[in-house]
């Protein structure tokens, strides 16, 4: 663990003399992390090196490192090339018949909508909530449009345009009492907000491993609650979590028995030496960090941005209430045009951000300081 007051900046890249402040988008390296997927590239240039324990011992390292994170036994996890997997996983999974319903919020992440409306054609009807206050629904939102065909509620974390967060402890709480599944994805939420899946009823946690994890792209786990996993079907059978399959020096009676856990539902050729490389050293240096300095850190600097922001002709658009707010935040112009003015100087101007819909996202890290959220603030009002 990095002691208080670490200089956490000098363990990435200088981005370029770029204040890089979008790591919703994709999270950079951990200069180890780099390192770490050089080594892993000589593997590849010399194949006669390759460990065959590395084949099992690889996904084990992200197994680990990625339970520690979220506080749950590494049997639960599974590993993935995103949350789009773990959506997947669930939809495909999760015992749901011909007129069973899915509530998803209007303005959710496009992942989290088309894996469920993938089964329409199989009669599972897919049903929009709307906000009631012009944002992204809320849990209440969500909780009073339960109907009674109604079987699962998927929904983000975090927002991935204001950053609002969900009520989860409220969401799982209606889902457990009226026997329905929540399906949560954890894309902008777990690494950037001190977050343990076991304190909220969860069911299924979708993670990309390239945004607040700073790993590869095409990276990612999934939590399957245990409660869920028997019920589940797997949809792509990987042979490497097959009992006995991997014994590839005696004769298989090809029974097909999953090796216990979650890890039935990895994708197939885990032990990927470059993406998997690079994942665990990222997960394992958060965890050294720690996600709840993350937290406080970033939250500082999003403080400073609000503080500052007044006069620049834009104002916060995210819910700042302590439950509610994560490290996103959106801000927007008084008209369109102002909005994509201003974020055009942004850009131009060697400060990255997201447009997303006419909001400007903004979302720091702890490679950050006063310094880039105070040049966003000039850079913004030029």
């Amino acid at each position: 663990m990095f002691e208080a007051g670490t200089n956490w900046k000098k363990h990435f890249s200088d981005f370029g003399g770029q204040a890089y402040l979008d790591c919703a988008a994709q999270g950079p390296f951990p200069l180890e992390s780099a390192e770490e997927v050089r080594r892993a590239l000589h593997y590849k240039e010399h194949p006669e090196s390759i460990p065959e324990a590395l084949f099992e011992e690889l996904p084990a390292r992200v197994r680990a490192a990625a339970a520690r994170l979220i506080g749950c036994h590494p049997d639960g996890i599974a590993i993935g090339s995103g949350a789009s997997h773990g959506m997947n996983v669930a939809a495909r999974g999760l015992p749901l018949a011909t007129g069973d319903e899915v509530l998803l919020a209007e303005g959710e992440f496009p992942a989290v909508v088309f894996p469920w409306m993938n089964l329409e054609p199989l009669g599972v009807r897919v049903r929009f909530v709307g906000p009631s206050s012009g944002r992204l629904a809320s849990a209440s939102d969500l909780i009073a449009a339960i109907g009674p065909k109604t079987r699962v509620i998927a929904t983000s974390l975090v927002s991935f345009l204001t950053g609002y967060r969900t009520d989860l402890q409220a969401l799982g709480d209606a889902c457990r009492e009226r026997g329905l599944y929540l399906v949560v994805d954890g894309a902008q939420g777990v690494g950037a907000i001190d977050f343990r899946v076991g304190d909220f009823p969860i069911d299924i946690l979708a993670v990309s491993g390239y945004k607040w994890l700073f790993g590869p792209y095409g990276t990612g786990f999934t939590y399957v609650n245990s409660r869920v996993l028997e019920k589940m079907r797997v949809g792509d059978v990987n042979w490497q979590c097959v009992e006995g399959a991997t014994h590839l020096n005696r004769p298989s009676d090809f029974v097909l028995r999953f090796k216990d856990g979650a890890r039935r539902f990895d994708i197939p050729e885990t032990a990927s030496f470059l993406n998997l490389s690079g994942l665990a050293a990222s997960i394992e240096f958060l965890n050294r960090v720690r996600v709840a300095s993350v937290e406080f850190h970033v939250t500082r600097l999003l403080d400073r941005l609000v503080r500052g922001v007044e006069g620049s002709g834009l104002r916060v658009v995210s819910d700042l209430s302590p439950k509610r707010r994560s490290t996103i935040l959106a801000l927007e112009g008084t008209t369109v045009e102002q909005t994509r003015r201003a974020y055009r100087n942004l850009r131009g101007k060697g400060v990255v951000v997201s447009l997303r819909g006419n909001l400007i996202r903004v979302s720091p890290n702890i490679y950050h300081g006063p310094e880039d959220i105070d040049r966003f603030l000039e850079c913004a009002a030029s």
